[in-house]
């Protein structure tokens, strides 16, 4: 009788990290598209230390890491806002540094 009960119970918690495993991939997975995206849009105000943590990010995750994949490309998403934003500022005060308003 308890056989089944303790079968079912090792299946379920052998499976749990392959779970949150493939949660933690797709989530990467999604982070790291926002991130390249990002990163494009700032053009040519894009940060070196952005494609750095991008690509490091991207190593971990081939070697199966993604916790700390995500971590990464959590960080790299950060650095690429903060680059789009320098871009955005940077095309509204050109003009007045331009032509001296």
């Amino acid at each position: 009788m308890y056989k089944p009960l303790l079968i079912l119970t090792a299946s379920l918690a052998l499976s749990l990290p392959a779970l949150s495993q493939a949660g933690a991939k797709e989530d990467f997975n999604e982070v790291y598209s926002k991130v390249e995206s990002t990163h494009n849009q700032a053009g040519t105000y894009q940060w070196t230390t952005t494609a750095n943590q991008l690509k490091a990010a991207k190593e971990a995750a081939d070697s199966g890491d993604y916790e700390k994949a995500l971590e990464m490309a959590e960080q790299a998403l950060k650095y690429a806002e903060q680059s789009l934003e320098q871009r955005k500022q940077q095309q509204e005060k050109w003009p007045a540094v331009a032509i001296g308003n």
